[in-house]
């Protein structure tokens, strides 16, 4: 990752969707260079979260701003900006 890149952290997301839905979701924060769904090891089933890096650290703010919240394949994502500690202090507001 560059860094002009920003890296958002997504979670509480339907365990059906893949990368494909997520990227689809932000086309209008293009370009993206990565998205990411994290898997468990054993199953290879969604976890519910990922992560996705937008090239433009503006865009990644605009769509933090614009899709956080919103309802992706029947659930309501939330996004954070993957600083040190931002991912740490609020992972748990999503798991409530």
């Amino acid at each position: 990752m560059s860094s002009e890149e920003e890296k958002l952290f997504v979670g509480a997301h339907n365990f059906n969707t893949d990368e494909q839905a997520l990227e689809d979701h932000h086309s209008s924060f293009r370009p993206i260079s990565e998205v990411v769904i994290v898997k468990d090891w054993e199953t290879q089933r969604s976890r519910g979260l990922g992560y996705i890096i937008i090239t433009n650290p503006e865009h990644a703010s605009d769509a933090m701003r614009a899709t956080n919240r919103e309802s992706l394949d029947g659930r309501q994502i939330h996004f954070w900006s993957c600083t040190e500690t931002s991912v740490l202090v609020h992972q748990p507001l999503f798991l409530n």
